[in-house]
């Protein structure tokens, strides 16, 4: 059925179309058309697709009648088994002896079992009574079902209204509900301004309307006058102490090799630059663990983005998707945020966004960044949103976007900017620590401020007379804060390194000469011959070596829920 064992060169070529066929036709339908909507690919393991078709129903709508847009569904498994089935009634299942496919028709997706019961209009409605919740003061006005977003296998987000009031419906796995609504409910009790819930059964969460709007639209917009850096920064760190104790995920940098994979298996002609990437983010992380405590000591939202803050009359006002709260590192949120940021900027330069929204980008990364890089480590902050822009870069095949080759290479080319940033901020960091006489010049020339990508140049923050950076107090408003359980350590002050030991220590990020027949790509990092080094010198992932190790530390989280190709980026248009 399929020469890869992940099942995705069948979910993604014309293969598809064969299974299609079959599903359509063991229902009683005819298949016109389809076309390949959604890819969620996990080399090795398993791969989830996502299909817009048209088909035509003879048994229920009559011979004549027009085919219709129906959404399927496919999983292929092999390399793990299928987890957390719950509705396989309305599936069917296809193998060929080495490889099973599972094909449904949306919304008959077998993990959400109750997506079935909030995706229609003449459907949400019982649904919503049972739960005792009550759009509007007018039951017989009809309910309107906007699809937010839909990972199939994994969760979906409605939007239900009724006049002027709504409600989002979020959908998922039922065994993770009861996590989330406790974890809203402790936010909420903490001061922290998430939605609250309204309702939840069986892996449907259904959640009040946040005011504002979303940063994602206000920085378009407004630009850095959509709220204040330092609000954001004041906004996690309201997040409480005792969410402290929940498991531990790992930061998104520490899976860059899982990204780069999926990415060069889409794209094989990236693959020197991905290596190089890879290993530059890694080598520089691993030196920074000799100069600063690289522990959690945080609690961290684990996916903060300009999409998961709403904003009103330039002040923060809510925060969504609080699923990945729990120990962590501040300059993971931050990083996250620029490194979205600097990828929705770069859309100006595909036509994607006009110039204007562009700099207006681009001045939110350049203000925000200087912010952000007095409270955490500049290069730090510079090799996460790194490795975060790598994780979006598989965002444009998954979602089979148009020109999707040169959106991943542009993507790739932003997160090498960003190691370009990192090299700046080390080289900056040296010469105030070593003194005038000493200037190492930075490797790689930072960008300007009106680079395509708004990855704005570091400005140094003022150095203290030992030489390291002072870490700006920002002070969130006064909040009833729960105990906490254990109390998170505050990152160690290093002390000032001597010269030749911050020369050693930045000796990762300044990059290998060119090795005699393997010069780099046009616009790659330098290498050393070997694009990755051999096992033995990979750097053990910081978050995992530096575990606490106080009663009630968290513990890694298992494998199938570290961070996946998860990250979209829409296209913004103007209204």
């Amino acid at each position: 059925m399929s020469r890869t064992q992940d099942g995705s060169e069948l979910l993604t070529g014309p293969g598809a179309g064969g299974l299609l066929r079959s599903a359509v036709g063991n229902s009683g339908g005819v298949l016109h058309s389809w076309q390949l909507d959604h890819v969620d690919h996990r080399p090795g393991r398993s791969t989830k697709a996502l299909y817009r078709t048209m088909v035509s129903w003879p048994e229920l709508d009559g011979p004549q009648a027009p085919a219709r847009e129906e959404l399927f569904g496919a999983s292929a498994h092999i390399g793990e088994r299928e987890k957390n089935l719950y509705v396989a009634e309305q599936t069917l299942v296809m193998t060929d002896g080495d490889i099973n496919v599972r094909v449904w028709r949306y919304p008959h997706d077998p993990w959400l079992p109750m997506l079935p019961l909030v995706c229609y209009p003449d459907v949400v409605g019982r649904t919503l009574h049972d739960l005792g919740v009550a759009l509007g003061p007018d039951p017989a006005v009809p309910i309107a079902i906007d699809v937010v977003s839909y990972r199939p296998g994994r969760r979906a987000v409605l939007r239900a209204s009724q006049g002027d009031h709504a409600v989002f419906l979020k959908v998922m796995q039922p065994h993770r509900s009861e996590e989330i609504v406790e974890r809203h409910q402790r936010l909420l009790a903490a001061g922290v301004p998430v939605p609250a819930v309204v309702a939840h059964h069986n892996g449907l969460v259904v959640l009040e309307e946040l005011p504002g709007r979303p940063l994602a639209r206000a920085v378009i917009d407004e630009g850095v006058d959509a709220c204040r850096a330092e609000d954001l920064v004041a906004l996690l760190d309201r997040l409480p102490a005792s969410m402290y104790t929940l498991p531990l995920r790992p930061p998104w940098t520490d899976s860059v090799d899982f990204y780069a994979g999926i990415v060069s298996s889409s794209v094989p002609s990236l693959g020197p630059r991905l290596d190089a990437l890879v290993r530059t983010i890694r080598e520089g992380l691993g030196a920074l663990e000799q100069r600063i405590d690289m522990g959690p000591h945080d609690v961290v939202h684990g996916d903060f983005y300009e999409a998961q803050v709403f904003v009103q009359d330039g002040k923060v006002v809510g925060l969504l998707d609080i699923d990945t709260v729990g120990p962590g590192r501040r300059s993971d949120d931050l990083a996250c945020l620029l490194a979205h940021l600097s990828v929705l900027a770069d859309y100006g330069n595909a036509g994607r966004i006009d110039r204007t929204m562009q700099e207006r980008v681009e001045g939110a990364i350049h203000s925000w960044r200087t912010v952000f890089a007095d409270r955490v480590d500049p290069t730090e902050l510079a090799l996460r949103s790194a490795g975060v822009v790598l994780s979006l870069a598989t965002g444009p095949h998954r979602q089979q976007e148009a020109s999707w080759e040169a959106a991943t290479e542009a993507i790739v080319r932003v997160a090498e900017e960003w190691v370009s940033q990192a090299r700046a901020a080390e080289s900056e960091r040296i010469a105030a620590a070593s003194g005038p006489a000493a200037q190492i010049p930075s490797p790689v020339q930072p960008a300007e401020p009106d680079s395509p990508s708004g990855v704005a140049p570091q400005q140094p923050a003022p150095a203290e007379q030992d030489g390291t950076q002072p870490q700006a107090q920002v002070q969130p408003e006064a909040q009833p804060q729960p105990q906490a359980q254990v109390q998170p350590q505050p990152e160690a002050q290093p002390q000032a390194p001597s010269q030749s030991q911050s020369q050693s220590q930045s000796q990762s990020l300044a990059g290998s000469p060119p090795q005699p027949g393997g010069a780099s790509p046009s616009g790659a990092l330098p290498q050393s011959a070997s694009s990755t080094p051999p096992p033995a010198a990979r750097l053990p992932h910081p978050v995992a070596a530096e575990a606490p190790e106080a009663p009630g530390a968290p513990a890694a989280t298992p494998g199938d829920e570290s961070p996946t190709q998860e990250r979209r980026i829409d296209t913004i248009q103007p209204y």
